[in-house]
């Protein structure tokens, strides 16, 4: 066992040594060398010997020849804080909150090479809430607008609770005023609740009627003044109203660092994208601002309804929170929409008259303040993935983005992963990346990224033309040749003549992909990314296999490919006719015949890879034998056996050679041993003894057979002698008589001893107990009394006698 652990010690220090080396070698231009491993390094030595590797671990490099100061190596990633501040609470003093550190970065990458940064995330105690009260004033809104006029102060003491630093804005929707969702006559335009024996508001689309402000007084005066209007259908134009708030960002007054929340209460439906051709509006929403000075949406009869695609990308963008208070009736229709905008909304129930408006406002924006989540604007060639431990929540980082059940006052670690995956195709060597939260604008943690390019020598303009090393047919330029057209290889040797371009030959080392459906050709990657293409040639990296290095190599048994009973295919042992298996290690079924019968595993079992699988009850190789001393093959090699030891005693056999032999002529192999052979079934031989034939001797053998058909015989030759049995009698009968008196003695002196243990342990107790305390029964006849002190002198002298008379009369 300790061997094998410091045996895979061994192991996984070679692995940790020699395997980047492994994957550099591979490689054979600049670029690649360096962005294959970090342990690359590249030799642009011109006095380097052009047919050594280039691409190899430094030391390696160093110790081929390469001269140190020409050798290309990976750098360490570099990273500068620019701007690195201090989480802070928002105050009075400093309305600056920060939750984000660091907050500006510089840092350099390679290629295929990661740098982890550390971002910290602290949600701010009051940090600023804009909240913009968008309500439906149709009439069955009514009651609600009256419930909150009558909460003013207490919106205020439960804004309050929640932060401290707060502003509300308010408006208002209806639907668009436009038949068929309005009446059709005329006289209903101005008043459209007149069938129902009302006075309210002409119809509208959406008008915006208080900017932000921290008066609660002006804000409830604002909806107090605000009257209800009426329209049609049941389904209100609510998506219209949405859109406007968003990209209105100037008119409505939205600060730039705060958490934008809109409260959107309603006890109806709403219109979706298309329902406008329903009025003959078709033109697409744009998207843009169309309020007036005053607040009123333009465009409510010219442009659609905005689709919740266009809702969704905008709340992202403009990363503001929608609060959907509506009524039970109307619930599982926002929840579908709340779906939807997964991650920008949260649904409540509102009751008839809006009295738990002040609930559901305080629990969505404990809902949007308890998650916090990271987004990015990297490009495609730069990626960044995200660890963290969610504040302790997780063991050990997990690969994610965002937090749940967030605390205030309390530290989120976030360790950020970026990685180089490619160079810019527009040769740009700089980018900008913003890593920001999904509900908080004007804070982030910029990322100014420099591409370094290492193989700089690549960039040069010129080099060194017509290089000798180059056999004259190319450029030698950062230690490699750059050849002329027609010529290719590590030194400009290959000749392009039998191919149209370099690209052919070149696609000569990719394996050809045929797309079935277009009936077009691609190619796979070069020698499949596991060796080098030397003109048109893939040279395959150790253990690799095929014309285009896209086989695993054929298993070895015995450090012998396919075990020499095959030949490899793709990594697949293709096996001779006689051989089967994955090695080409099982032989045919004939191996399994049984030499005797010529029956396969004497029709006892089954071959399986060369080996017979013996059926229960039956054993030996060809499952010959029941039983380790009976064997059909016994009797087929007893000849054979019986041969042998007559001529080793010097006996005769002519014929041994027919007897010790197999049916192709081959013959068997014998050795005679001093121990009885320990083999699964052995066999029995008996012989006369020549210097007294009445002498039987029994000698044991055993057999073996190989795949191969050879047969070895081992035999135990015993020494017979005959015996004197008269010696041997009258030892037997000393033994007897000597044996019988040993047994009485012992038997007697046991019977001794036994009976003195026996009379000591009855003296013992004899002494220790009385008759009378062993006997349970028995009870003493005799008992005493004895007369107390203080009576004895009230005794009469037993010299008186007392008389039944009155008178005592003495003796």
């Amino acid at each position: 066992m300790k061997f094998l652990l410091i045996l895979c010690i061994f192991l996984i220090f070679i692995e940790f040594s020699f395997g980047g080396s492994s994957i550099c070698v591979s490689q054979n231009d600049c670029n690649g060398c360096l962005y294959a491993d970090v342990s690359c390094s590249w030799c642009r030595d011109r006095n380097y010997d052009m047919r050594k590797v280039r691409c190899m671990i430094k030391s390696d490099l160093i110790a081929s020849g390469c001269r140190e100061e020409f050798i290309l190596s990976n750098g360490e990633n570099e990273v500068n804080y620019i701007k690195n501040d201090d989480h802070v609470d928002f105050t009075k003093s400093n309305p600056d909150a920060i939750q984000i550190q660091p907050q500006h970065i510089k840092l350099k990458l390679q290629k295929q090479r990661t740098q982890t940064i550390k971002m910290t995330y602290k949600p701010a105690l009051n940090y600023p809430l804009d909240l913009y009260y968008l309500m439906d004033l149709t009439v069955s809104m009514r009651d609600d607008k009256d419930t909150l006029v009558s909460m003013g102060g207490s919106l205020a003491k439960a804004l309050y609770e929640l932060t401290q630093n707060y502003r509300l804005g308010f408006g208002s929707f209806a639907d668009k005023p436009k038949m068929p969702f309005v009446f059709p006559n005329e006289k209903y335009t101005e008043n459209p609740c007149a069938p129902e024996k009302d006075v309210c508001e002409p119809l509208y689309g959406f008008r915006h009627r208080l900017n932000f402000t921290t008066n609660i007084e002006s804000f409830v005066q604002k909806v107090n003044s605000s009257d209800v209007t009426g329209n049609v259908d049941n389904l209100e134009g609510g998506l219209d109203a949405l859109m406007q708030i968003l990209v209105c960002g100037e008119k409505i007054g939205w600060q730039e660092r705060a958490r934008k929340i809109i409260v959107f209460a309603s006890d109806g439906q709403m219109h979706f994208a298309g329902d406008g051709l329903l009025a003959g509006i078709v033109e697409k929403h744009d998207k843009l601002c169309h309020l007036s000075d005053d607040g009123e949406y333009l465009a409510s009869t010219q442009i659609d309804y905005p689709s919740l695609e266009e809702i969704y990308r905008t709340l992202m963008k403009e990363k503001v929170s929608v609060i959907f208070a509506v009524t039970r009736d109307v619930h599982s229709h926002y929840d579908q929409i709340h779906n939807l905008l997964h991650g920008m909304s949260s649904v409540g129930t509102l009751m008839m008259d809006s009295s738990n408006i002040l609930e559901l406002v305080g629990n969505g924006y404990k809902e949007f303040v308890k998650q916090v989540e990271f987004f990015d604007n990297a490009p495609p060639y730069i990626r960044v993935d995200y660890e963290t431990t969610c504040g302790g929540y997780y063991k050990y980082p997990k690969a994610q983005r965002r937090c749940d059940n967030v605390e205030t006052n309390k530290m989120y670690e976030f360790y950020i992963n970026i990685t180089l995956l490619d160079e810019p195709k527009d040769g740009r060597t700089k980018d900008t990346i913003r890593i920001e939260e999904s509900h908080i604008t004007d804070e982030s943690l910029v990322l100014d990224i420099e591409i370094e390019d290492v193989c700089e020598c690549l960039t040069e303009e010129i080099g060194e033309p017509n290089s000798p090393l180059c056999n004259m047919k190319g450029e030698m330029k950062c230690g490699m040749c750059i050849c002329e057209a027609g010529w290719a290889g590590s030194q400009c040797d290959c000749e392009l003549s039998n191919f149209d371009s370099y690209k052919a030959l070149e696609n000569n080392c990719r394996i050809p992909i045929r797309d079935s459906r277009t009936n077009e050709t691609s190619y796979g990657a070069i020698c499949s990314d596991n060796g080098q293409c030397i003109c048109g040639e893939c040279y395959c990296n150790a253990g690799i296999d095929g014309k285009y290095c896209d086989c695993q190599a054929c298993p070895l048994n015995r450090g012998k490919e396919c075990s020499d009973h095959g030949t490899c295919d793709c990594g697949v042992c293709k096996c001779f006719a006689e051989y089967s298996g994955d090695k080409c290690q099982c032989p045919s079924n004939s191996v399994c015949n049984a030499p005797n019968t010529g029956i396969e595993c004497s029709g006892k079992g089954k071959c399986d890879c060369g080996r017979c699988v013996c059926n229960p009850g039956s054993m030996g190789k060809f499952c010959e034998g029941e039983s380790p001393e009976e064997s059909s093959l016994c009797l087929f090699y007893e000849e054979c056996v019986l041969c042998l030891i007559n001529r080793r005693q010097g006996e005769i056999c002519n014929n041994v050679k027919d007897l010790c032999s197999s049916q192709d002529g081959r013959e068997y192999h014998n050795e005679f041993v001093q121990t009885s052979p320990d083999n699964e079934i052995r066999c029995v031989v008996t012989t006369k003894e020549k210097s007294n034939p009445n002498v039987t001797c029994r000698h044991e053998f055993a057999y073996d057979n190989t795949i191969d058909g050879e047969t070895f015989l081992q035999i135990y030759m015993k020494n017979c002698k005959p015996v004197n049995t008269a010696y041997l009698s009258v030892m037997v009968a000393l033994a007897t008589i000597v044996a019988g008196l040993l047994g009485i003695i012992a038997y007697k002196c046991h019977n001794i001893m036994q009976d003195r243990r026996e009379w000591a342990k009855f003296e013992e107790e004899r002494q220790q107990t009385e008759y009378h305390e062993l006997n349970r029964i028995y009870k003493n006849p005799i008992t005493k009394f004895e007369v107390p002190d203080e009576y004895r002198q009230s005794i009469p002298d037993p010299s008186f006698e007392v008389l039944d008379s009155p008178t005592r009369t003495s003796l």
